[in-house]
């Protein structure tokens, strides 16, 4: 089944194309959380960002890294947020947020345990180990 992105850069639904190449396309966010929110699309309809091959991924991180820079000077950001996506639609998307301030949450923040943290961080150094 095709997603909405996908039909997209199939041109089967309009939209407002910023940037386009043989990897990645740009459209801003049907529905923005702030102005001028963007979408940095994988043009192969993938779910989870690291399945996708290192030349999508990289193509991925170049295109999301050109439009920030665009974004930043459109709105005198004081950086662009970047937030990687495949959940609700199931297509690796990159979400740009140009924050003009440092009042962007986009979730509750709760401090951590420092018992917590070792936990977290002993596992993930165990699992590096096995990954190539």
């Amino acid at each position: 089944m095709k997603t909405i992105f996908s039909k997209i850069i199939d041109r089967e639904i309009p939209a407002e194309i910023i940037y386009e190449d043989e990897q990645t396309i740009v459209i801003p966010d049907k529905f923005p959380s702030m102005l001028g929110q963007l979408l940095v699309i994988n043009k192969r309809p993938v779910a989870y960002v690291f399945d996708l091959t290192t030349k999508e991924y990289d193509a991925l991180m170049d295109t999301t890294k050109k439009i920030a820079q665009a974004l930043d000077l459109v709105y005198s950001t004081l950086r662009t947020c970047v937030v990687i996506e495949g959940f609700e639609v199931p297509h690796v998307h990159v979400r740009l947020y140009p924050c003009r301030n440092t009042d962007l949450v986009l979730n509750p923040r709760i401090e951590a345990k420092d018992e917590e943290l070792k936990i977290t961080a002993s596992a993930v150094r165990e699992k590096l180990l096995l990954i190539k």
